[in-house]
């Protein structure tokens, strides 16, 4: 016997199929009455409600669903009635997170971080800061490795007075960015959070530090020097610094960088080092030399005999009359068990003075002075007297040339083997040769003078290098240096009409500077020094709009995408399929595309992507899917059969019969039997008048026919 429910559900049936949906309404009313646990038949009638614009109604009855749905475990098919929900009323901000929750219980990271963004969205636009923040911080602790949405936490909390936790947070981008070594990225966040921590000076060593990894030296030692006004001892500043200025060939500020470094702290050998390599890569040789003769001993203990070796190794390169240098190379390279190569020093130092020897040998011989014997031999005593008087002299003069002279007609004429063995790298006092450095050996640092006598080439002055390095002082706000610079210029090009104008120009700026004080002002006064960072802004990817701006900003949306890309492919897959079903097309198709990234999937989300795009009656995009998925190497006969089925219902429902019938009779040769293709092709013939003798179907009934003759 039928119940009343069996005879409403008979009645609802017929008034749809006379399309009197109001009755039908009311019979799947009473049925929810009578059995609220019936989804299915509330379904229906949600259905209906929309059919006729009762768009309230509807909405109550899919929440019961979804509620249904997501108690019971049911998350897909929970996201799509709340979906569909959504469709009915967008305004509704709940359902961002109540879609955000299920689909993180669903184990698909991405789709609940795009419906938190949608919530950051919402919540930006309308100055809700705390439920942005709130909202923000779920997002992070979802995912920390997402440094988009910790870079716009960062940004919003610095804009709502929480500058320290804005800044922890961007600390923490940064560092993991610097871990990466993409400093084109830390160079964007520099320009993107400068203006809103002016005065921080952290944060400014960073950027300048930034400007080195990218080699841009000139900007990070401007930074630098004006961070050093404040601080003119901080020994990281300095030795940032002094690294700069050798970057730049500027070798006096270097010099005077590590010498006042050294002044602070006289034994730190890594800047001992440093001054050491700026004096040689500047041809200050003997001072170098000096250097490393006065403190040899302490590199040898601090086992770094390496930096030794390599240092004297140039030096004997350039200095190759100096016998301190190949002394201590000597001793140097006994330690190391190098030896031999103390031996080839000497055999070239001795080929080349018996090159001398012959060459004078030969000159006489030409010259026909071999009767003047006895008069060479008086001239060469009278030298040996000289010799002796000079080397008088060297003694009690104790300077360094002359030493060395006298080392090499001693040492490496005539001396035994044992001689070797003399020179050990722990100097004692015999040998002196820390105290036989003369006064002259003492300098200073101030050394534009020096340089350019000795051995600094004069280069000619590049005038647009020149320019260019005023203008970047003038973006930075340092005019007095960019006047410096720009006077320098016309002293030596005194017809640069652009020089002058813009000398002109810093003058201005100059004057309006004493007359107007600048205030600094909280986030909003762009921070000259870093203008010109970059030309693109930080693209973040939301879209999304500050509190009182009229244009979206991009935020965070790649590195949503790319988590959406590494969520479960099998959840997004069965999502897209409750969506079609749920008659949200669009968001099936998105659905499908994510999930058709798993190669086994591929050929089925085409095929569902092109249902739904016939759905639409986006015949073309339709068409492209399939053909896609039949083109796939992954392609079985099964799907095949499928897909030329699929594609002759396209064509039919696109109103082309003939291309149709052409799909129609592929899937025939391939199986006779398939569905009702048989029938679809005597019917499309018959439509398009074609009579065919030899046709698929006649000849497979002349099979079938049996024969008696």
């Amino acid at each position: 016997m039928a119940t009343n429910k069996d005879k409403l559900l008979e009645s609802a049936q017929k008034n749809l199929k006379k399309k009197q949906v109001g009755k039908a309404i009311k019979d799947y009313s009473k049925i929810v009455e009578l059995d609220p646990a019936d989804v299915r038949s509330r379904q229906k009638l949600a259905e209906l409600y929309v059919r006729t614009n009762k768009n309230t109604e509807a909405y109550e009855q899919y929440e019961s669903i979804a509620k249904y749905f997501s108690t019971n475990g049911f998350y897909l098919k929970a996201i799509a009635i709340y979906k569909q929900m959504q469709r009915l009323d967008p305004g509704q901000v709940a359902l961002f997170n109540r879609l955000a929750e299920l689909n993180e219980k669903q184990g698909m990271l991405g789709n609940a971080m795009a419906e938190y963004r949608n919530l950051v969205d919402y919540y930006g636009r309308n100055g809700m800061i705390a439920d942005e923040i709130k909202t923000l911080e779920k997002m992070r602790d979802l995912d920390l490795n997402n440094l988009n949405v910790r870079v716009k936490l960062a940004e919003v909390f610095a804009n709502n007075d929480r500058e320290d936790e804005g800044y922890a947070e961007l600390e923490a981008v940064l560092e993991i960015l610097s871990d990466k070594g993409d400093f084109d990225k830390i160079l964007k966040l520099y320009k993107m959070f400068m203006p809103l921590y002016p005065n921080n000076k952290k944060l400014q060593m960073g950027l300048a530090l930034a400007f080195y990894e990218k080699g841009d030296f000139g900007r990070g030692v401007i930074i630098l020097e004006n961070l050093l006004k404040d601080k003119p001892n901080d020994p990281d500043l300095l030795r940032l610094l002094g690294r700069g200025y050798s970057d730049l060939k500027k070798w006096t500020k270097s010099c005077e960088t590590y010498q006042h470094l050294l002044d602070m702290d006289p034994t730190d050998l890594d800047i001992r080092e440093s001054m050491i390599k700026c004096e040689i890569d500047s041809s200050q040789y003997e001072r170098a030399l000096a250097e490393l003769e006065e403190w040899k001993d302490t590199f040898f203990k601090a086992d770094r005999l390496d930096r030794l070796k390599e240092y004297y190794e140039i030096l004997k390169e350039k200095l190759v009359d100096n016998s301190v240098v190949f002394q201590t190379l000597d001793s140097i390279y006994e330690l190391t068990g190098e030896g031999e190569k103390l031996l080839d020093i000497i055999s070239e130092r001795d080929d080349e003075q018996e090159e001398m020897i012959v060459d004078e040998t030969l000159s006489d011989s030409l010259l026909g002075l071999a009767d003047e014997d006895i008069q060479v031999s008086e001239l060469d005593f009278e030298l040996t007297d000289e010799s002796d008087d000079l080397t008088f002299d060297i003694v009690e003069d104790e300077t360094v040339d002359l030493q060395l002279e006298s080392a090499l007609d001693g040492g490496f004429a005539g001396e035994s083997a044992d001689s070797d063995a003399i020179i050990e790298l722990d100097v004692d006092d015999s040998l002196d040769f820390v105290q036989s450095k003369s006064n002259d050996l003492e300098f200073s640092f101030d050394l534009e003078d020096e340089n350019s006598e000795e051995s600094t080439p004069v280069v000619e002055r590049n005038l647009q290098a020149d320019l260019d390095e005023a203008e970047f002082y003038i973006q930075q706000g340092l005019y007095a240096e960019a006047e410096k610079l720009c006077r320098d210029i016309l002293a030596d090009t005194p017809d640069s009409v652009e020089c002058s104008q813009k000398l002109e120009e810093i003058e201005a700026l100059l004057n309006r500077e004493q007359e107007q004080p600048v205030v600094a002002e909280k986030s909003t006064a762009a921070n000259p020094l870093f203008d010109k960072i970059s030309d693109i802004d930080f693209d973040f990817g939301l879209n999304s709009s500050l509190p009182g701006e009229t244009a979206e900003k991009k935020i965070f949306k790649t590195d949503v995408d790319e988590q959406i890309a590494a969520d479960d492919m099998e959840s997004h897959y069965n999502l897209g399929i409750a969506y079609r079903e749920m008659g949200l097309l669009d968001d099936a198709i998105s659905e499908f595309e994510k999930a058709e990234k798993e190669p086994a999937r591929y050929v089925d989300c085409q095929t569902l992507k092109g249902l739904s795009f016939s759905d639409k009656a986006d015949y073309a995009n339709a068409e492209l899917m399939f053909q896609q998925a039949l083109d796939s190497p992954h392609l079985e006969d099964i799907q095949r059969l499928n897909l030329g089925y699929e594609l002759g219902l396209l064509y039919e429902r696109a109103e082309r019969s003939s291309d149709a019938l052409i799909s129609y009779k592929d899937v025939f040769a391939q199986d006779n039997n398939y569905r009702d293709v048989r029938d679809k092709i005597s019917v499309l013939k018959n439509a398009l008048g074609i009579i065919e003798d030899n046709s698929p179907i006649v000849l497979e009934e002349k099979k079938d026919r049996i024969s008696f003759l």
